[in-house]
C-alpha cells in the first residue's frame, strides 16, 4: 500500500505539540508513536473498526482498513469536471469577451461622434456672431456717432437679434464714453425686469452720452413691431464702456477679440463678448453679447444614451456648459449675510460620473485621445475628454460620458447565445454531476469540520466519517488518528501556546532570538504558611481555582504563560506572536487578575475557606526568547537579565506592602493609559544599578479600561505623593514630612506613605552627609 502523504499543517500541529511537550517521558514517548503511526500507515489490511483508537486502544494497535470499489479521487474530478465544465466555461468565456469587446468599441465610436457634433454645433452657433462682429464695422455709418437712438444701423442689429436668438445685446462704445446698446428681452424676463421694461416690450435701447458736461442714461422699450411703448427720463449714468476689458482688449487690436466667459449682470446667465473696433476718428467699438443657453440644447440632443452625460468645463473646475443652462449658476451667501450669484463648479453638480472624470482629469490621468473605461459606485464607465476652443482662446474642455451598460445590448445577445450553448452541454452531464459532486461535497464538509475543530483544538470529537472514494477515505483515518494523538499530547501542553505556534506556522527549533518583551510574575502572599495549614487535597483544590482566575486574565490580555512555578506564574507578552501595546497588556492584566483575586478571596472569607492575596511584579526590556533543552524535549520561555528583575520586582511587593510594582520602563510606556505613583529606587539582590520602582493603581479615569479604571480622586492623590518624593528626594525633608503627614490623614491604610513618614523622621535625626542618596539596597530576595 503506497505511503499516505499527510497535509503539512497537520504534520506542523503534530510536531509542535511533541516538541514542546514539558510531559513525563513515558507520555511522550507514547504521542511520538502515535504520530509516526500517522505518517506511515502499517501494511496491514484496512479492515477493523474506526473507533479502536476511542476505545481505550492504542491506535497504533488499529488494523487498516483496504475497502474494495471505491474510486480514486482524481479520477472522478477529471472524468466529471475536465470534460464538461471546462468545454463550458470556455465557451462562455469566450462568447462573452467577444460580446464586451464589440459594446466597447461601439460606445467609443459613439462618444467620439457626440464630440464631433458637439463642436460643429458650437462653430455653428459661434460663427454668425464672429461674422457679424467682423463685418459691422466696416458698414457705412458704422463708425459714425449720433445723438439720441437714431442710429442709422438701428433696423439692422436689430434684425440680427432677432435671427439669432443666443445674441443678447449689440451695441458701440465710444472714445468719449458714449454708449448705444440693443438688447433682445424676448424669452429672458430676467433681464426685462432688472432694467424695467413693460410686459409688452420686446427689445431695449440703451443711450448713454454727454448733456450739460454730464454723462445721462436713457432707455427705450420698443414693441414686436418696433414702435416705442415708453422712454425713460434722463439719468446720470454708471456704466463707462472706456472701463470694460472687451473696450480696451478692441481698441489694441485690429481683430475680432472675444473676452473670457462671465456672468452677465443683468441676466445672471453665463455668456461671453466679442469685440471689434471700427475704424474712424469717433474710437468707436462694436461688440455683442452672447449666452450659451442654446449651447446646452445642444449638449441634451449629444447626449448618449439613458446614463451618459456631456458637458464643458474649465481648468479650474468651473462649468462652461451643461446639458440644464440653469446648473450653470447658483445662488450663494455672501459673507456679509447677502446673496450673489456664481458660477458653478463639477464638483456641485452631484454627479459622481462627472466628478471621477474631472478628478482623473486634473491628476492628469484621461488620455489626450481616445476613451477610457471607469468605475464609479460598482458602475463601468466609459469617458473621453479633449480641448474645446471654439468659446475661447483656451482651456475649455469637452468631457463626454457613457454607460457601458446602454451598450450592452449586443453583448447581452451574444452572451444569451453562449449561455444557451453551456445550457445544452450542461444538461448532459448535471445529472451525474449532481449526485457525485453532493457526496464529495458532503464528505469533504465533514472532514473540514473535523479539520478545523482539530486546528482549534478540540478534540471531544468521536464521529466516523466514510467515504467511497479512497483517498478521502484515507485521509479520514489520518484525522481521526491524528486527534487521537493530540489529545495524548495536550493533556501535557499549554493549549494557548501551542495555539500560537499553530496559528503562527513557527516550527519550533534549539535557540532563540533578541526580542523585546513585557514579562509578570505573581506569587501568593505566605504561601509557605497557607500550604503548611491546609490539607495537600484542599490546597490542590485552591490553587486549581486560583491559577484559572490569573491563567484567564493572562490568555484574555494576550500573554503567553511561561510556567507555573509552585505558588507562581510567570508569563510574558509580545513572543511568540508580536502584539501590539504589550507593555499596557500586561499591565491589563495585572489589575484584572488582582481584581479577580481579591473577588475570589471575598467568596473564600465569606464561606471559610483560605485567603491567597496576590503580588506582581513587571518589567520590560530585550530578552532571549526560544526553546530551551533537547532536541526532543524542548520548553519555549525567556532568558536574560529582564526576568530576573522582573522576579525581583514581585519580591520586592512584601516590604512595601503593595501590589502591583514596575519598572520605570514599564510606566513610561504605559503612562498614558495607566496611573502610577512613585515608590523608591532600589537595588535589589544581584543587580547592579539603582532601578527607580513604581506602583501600578489602575487604569487612567475615562480611559480605554474602564473595567480596572482607578477613582478620579487617585489622581489628585498620585499628584500630591510626586510632590512629597521631590521633596524627599531633594533633601527638603521638613517639607516632605508635613506633605507624607497629610497623605497618610488623608489615606490611613497606605503604608508606603506610612514608611516614608517614619524614614524620613529617622533623616532628620541623623543628619545624614552630602553624600546621602535616596537608593534603597536590598540583600535578600
Amino acid at each position: 500500500m503506497p505511503r499516505l502523504r499527510l497535509h503539512p499543517e497537520f504534520r506542523r500541529a503534530g510536531f509542535i505539540f511533541a516538541a514542546l511537550d514539558t510531559a513525563p517521558p513515558w507520555a511522550m514517548e507514547n504521542t511520538m508513536k502515535e504520530m509516526r503511526e500517522i505518517e506511515e500507515p502499517s501494511p496491514t489490511p484496512l479492515g477493523e473498526p474506526r473507533q479502536a483508537a476511542f476505545e481505550g486502544r492504542d491506535a497504533t494497535s488499529a488494523t487498516p482498513r483496504r475497502r474494495h470499489g471505491v474510486v480514486r479521487l482524481r479520477t472522478a474530478i477529471i472524468l466529471f469536471f475536465s470534460c464538461i465544465l471546462l468545454l463550458t466555461e470556455a465557451a462562455t468565456w469566450l462568447y462573452y469577451r467577444q460580446s464586451i469587446d464589440a459594446a466597447r468599441r461601439e460606445a467609443g465610436r459613439h462618444i467620439l461622434a457626440a464630440g464631433d457634433r458637439v463642436e460643429l454645433s458650437a462653430k455653428l452657433l459661434t460663427k454668425p456672431l464672429s461674422t457679424l462682429c467682423q463685418s459691422v464695422p466696416t458698414l457705412p455709418f458704422a463708425g459714425v456717432e449720433t445723438h439720441g437712438f437714431g442710429y442709422p444701423l438701428r433696423n439692422y442689429l436689430l434684425s440680427f437679434l432677432d435671427s439669432h436668438p443666443e445674441t443678447y445685446s449689440l451695441y458701440f462704445g465710444y472714445a468719449d464714453g458714449d454708449y448705444l446698446q440693443a438688447v433682445l428681452l424676448a424669452g429672458r424676463p430676467g433681464a426685462a425686469t432688472a432694467v424695467g421694461a413693460p410686459a409688452s416690450a420686446r427689445y431695449a435701447l440703451r443711450r448713454i452720452e454727454t448733456e450739460a458736461g454730464r454723462r445721462m442714461e436713457r432707455w427705450r422699450f420698443l414693441d414686436r413691431e418696433r414702435k416705442i411703448i415708453v422712454e425713460t427720463a434722463p439719468r446720470p449714468a454708471a456704466y463707462d464702456p472706456r472701463q470694460r476689458p472687451w473696450f480696451t482688449a478692441a481698441r489694441a487690436s485690429a481683430a475680432v477679440i472675444k473676452t473670457d466667459l462671465y456672468l452677465f449682470s443683468s441676466t445672471g446667465k453665463l455668456g461671453l463678448t466679442m469685440a471689434r473696433r471700427v475704424p474712424g476718428p469717433a474710437g468707436a467699438v462694436f461688440g455683442l453679447d452672447m449666452t450659451l443657453d442654446n449651447l446646452s440644447g445642444f449638449l441634451r440632443a449629444a447626449r448618449i444614451g439613458a446614463s451618459g452625460s456631456i458637458f464643458l468645463f474649465g481648468a479650474d473646475g468651473q462649468l462652461i456648459a451643461w446639458p440644464d443652462a440653469e446648473k450653470l449658476t447658483r445662488v450663494a451667501r455672501t459673507r456679509g449675510g447677502g446673496r450673489e450669484v456664481i458660477r458653478t463648479n463639477v464638483d456641485d453638480m452631484n454627479d459622481p460620473a462627472a466628478t471621477t472624470v474631472y478628478k482623473m482629469f486634473h491628476a492628469r490621468d484621461m488620455p489626450p485621445a481616445g476613451t477610457r473605461r471607469i468605475l464609479v459606485n460598482g458602475t463601468a464607465y466609459l469617458a473621453g475628454v479633449r480641448p474645446f476652443d471654439e468659446l475661447s482662446g483656451g482651456g475649455a474642455y469637452l468631457a463626454i460620458i457613457a454607460s457601458e451598460k446602454d451598450f450592452m445590448d449586443t453583448a447581452r445577445r451574444i452572451r444569451l447565445q453562449g449561455l444557451l450553448f453551456a445550457a445544452g452541454l450542461l444538461l448532459l452531464g448535471v445529472p451525474l454531476l449532481l449526485l457525485v459532486s453532493a457526496n464529495i461535497a458532503r464528505t469533504l464538509g465533514r472532514l473540514t469540520e473535523e479539520a478545523e475543530r482539530i486546528s482549534r483544538l478540540e478534540m471531544d470529537s468521536t464521529q466516523t466519517i466514510f467515504s467511497r472514494i479512497d483517498e478521502m477515505d484515507r485521509l479520514s483515518d489520518a484525522v481521526s488518528h491524528m486527534r487521537s494523538a493530540l489529545v495524548s499530547a495536550c493533556r501535557y501542553l499549554p493549549s494557548s501556546l501551542v495555539r500560537q505556534f499553530v496559528c503562527s506556522g513557527i516550527v519550533p527549533r534549539l535557540g532563540g532570538e533578541r526580542r523585546d518583551i513585557t514579562l509578570l510574575f505573581t506569587d501568593v502572599q505566605n504561601f509557605t504558611t497557607l500550604s503548611d495549614d491546609m490539607p495537600p487535597e484542599d490546597l490542590m483544590a485552591a490553587m486549581t481555582e486560583y491559577f484559572e482566575i490569573v491563567g484567564q486574565a493572562i490568555l484574555k490580555s494576550d500573554g503567553t504563560i511561561d510556567k507555573f512555578i509552585g505558588d507562581s506564574v510567570m508569563a510574558f507578552w509580545n513572543a511568540p506572536l508580536a502584539t501590539d501595546n504589550h507593555v499596557e497588556n500586561a499591565c491589563l492584566a495585572a489589575l484584572r487578575l488582582s481584581q479577580s483575586s481579591r473577588e475570589l478571596n471575598e467568596r473564600r472569607e465569606a464561606s471559610g475557606g483560605p485567603v491567597m492575596r496576590t503580588r506582581v511584579g513587571i518589567h520590560t526590556g530585550t530578552a532571549i526568547v526560544g526553546n530551551v533543552g533537547a532536541s526532543d524535549r524542548m520548553n519555549y520561555t525567556a532568558l536574560g537579565p529582564v526576568v530576573n528583575l522582573a522576579s525581583r520586582l514581585e519580591g520586592l511587593n512584601k516590604y512595601y506592602a503593595t501590589s502591583i510594582l514596575v519598572s520605570r520602563d514599564v510606566r513610561d510606556k504605559a503612562r498614558r493609559n495607566f496611573l502610577f505613583r512613585s515608590v523608591d529606587v532600589v537595588v535589589p539582590k544581584g543587580v547592579r544599578t539603582p532601578l527607580p520602582i513604581f506602583e501600578l493603581l489602575g487604569a487612567m479615569p475615562h480611559g480605554p479600561y474602564p473595567d480596572v479604571a482607578a477613582p478620579r480622586d487617585r489622581l489628585g492623590y498620585c499628584s500630591h505623593w510626586e510632590r512629597a518624593m521631590a521633596l524627599y528626594r531633594t533633601v527638603r525633608w521638613d517639607e516632605a514630612l508635613a506633605e507624607f503627614t497629610a497623605l497618610r490623614e488623608a489615606c490611613p491604610d497606605d503604608f508606603v506613605a506610612a514608611m516614608y513618614q517614619q524614614r524620613v523622621r529617622r533623616l532628620l535625626v541623623n543628619k545624614p552627609g552630602k553624600d546621602w542618596k535616596a537608593v534603597q539596597k536590598f540583600m535578600h530576595k
